[in-house]
């Protein structure tokens, strides 16, 4: 029974990381072609945002948690999170900024690392836990 479980989670976390980086493939590629196409980059990177959260919102409901239908709710709950993701995202960067003086690169690894941790709980129990079926 624990290996089911251990298992069962395995392929939620896989599915996950499945999900989260072809977010982050849509993200570039129209970020990409909205810069090629002459775009201001300021455009382009909100254009490509919204792209993303708006395929990471269908990818998550529907191939990670396994979600044919969305209930009341569910959108709001996904958009408070992805608030709270980015709050996370700015205090950690304003962190940097006055406590320390890590590089960009070690900062965004950083960041990278605990919204899509914070993200998977809160939408693991809370943005999508409304739902009885699990994969």
């Amino acid at each position: 029974m624990i290996g089911a479980e251990w298992r069962q989670k395995a392929i939620l976390g896989l599915r996950y990381a499945i999900a989260g980086g072809l977010t982050s493939l849509v993200y570039i590629l129209v970020y990409n072609l909205m810069v090629y196409l002459g775009l201001v980059r300021f455009l382009s990177s909100n254009l490509a945002y919204g792209a993303a959260l708006l395929f990471q919102y269908s990818a998550h409901g529907k191939f990670t948690f396994g979600h044919r239908t969305t209930r009341p709710g569910t959108l709001t709950r996904y958009l408070i999170s992805v608030g709270i993701g980015l709050l996370i995202a700015a205090l950690i960067s304003q962190a940097n900024t006055k406590l320390y003086d890590l590089p960009d690169l070690v900062v965004s690894a950083i960041v990278m690392v605990i919204v899509a941790c914070t993200n998977f709980i809160l939408f693991n129990f809370w943005v999508y836990a409304d739902h009885a079926k699990r994969p």
